[in-house]
């Protein structure tokens, strides 16, 4: 069952590398655009 996993496990790696990666992009996308576009003083 396991025989094939330590040729996949650097594929998973990078994948997971890839998608940790991503996610921290967006984060930072998503909390800059409530800076720019949620600030307190433009509620309307």
């Amino acid at each position: 069952m396991y025989e094939d996993l330590d040729e996949d496990l650097p594929e998973i790696y990078l994948a997971i590398l890839e998608d940790e990666r991503r996610r921290r992009y967006l984060k930072e996308i998503s909390e800059w655009l409530v800076e720019e576009y949620y600030t307190p003083d433009q509620a309307s």
